[in-house]
């Protein structure tokens, strides 16, 4: 995206510089720098968006911002708590993330779910490197999940959930 910027202000913008000089042809490189800056002409970039698993993001104003064309963004954070509105519960994004967790979870047990239950139901032992590794999970599992509980705001929920550190089967 492109606009033409005179007198401090945006006067034009277009998706291409075709789009915003249909009457002039470009060589294939495209137009010189001395003749972009003749014109007015400025590429427009693209302001702060949030992370939008955490925050709705809105586009705004296109504005100038140290004479640069900015495409600007509101970035609302998402309901952190569970809230219930007219009889019905909206998850918060702390239940959300903690599901998540626990699935996440769920999923690297299921692997060796058979072990435990061939240790239950013949008792058949359940090799040591994989009884680790299952308790390696459930503990990350449980530190994950404290550390949602605890997280104040959308940020440090965002922090959370960015290093969670799931062990690997050996």
């Amino acid at each position: 995206m492109f606009a033409i910027v005179k007198d401090g202000a945006i006067t034009k913008t277009g998706p291409s510089l075709k789009g915003l000089f249909p009457n002039v042809s470009f060589p294939a490189s495209g137009p010189d720098n001395d003749w972009k800056t003749t014109e007015g002409i400025k590429e427009i970039v693209q302001g702060v968006q949030k992370d939008q698993q955490y925050y709705f993001v809105t586009e705004g104003n296109l504005t100038l911002v140290d004479g640069v064309p900015t495409q600007q963004y509101t970035n609302t954070a998402k309901r952190l708590v569970d809230e219930t509105i007219d009889g019905v519960l909206n998850q918060g994004l702390k239940s959300v993330m903690t599901n998540k967790v626990k699935y996440n979870a769920g999923q690297l047990l299921s692997n060796t779910d058979w072990m435990v239950i061939r240790k239950y139901e013949r008792d058949v032992a359940i090799p040591s490197a994989t009884a680790t590794y299952r308790a390696a999970v459930i503990t990350e599992c449980t530190r994950l999940e404290s550390a949602i509980a605890g997280a104040g705001d959308v940020d440090a929920l965002a922090t959370v959930m960015n290093a969670q550190n799931w062990p690997t089967e050996s």
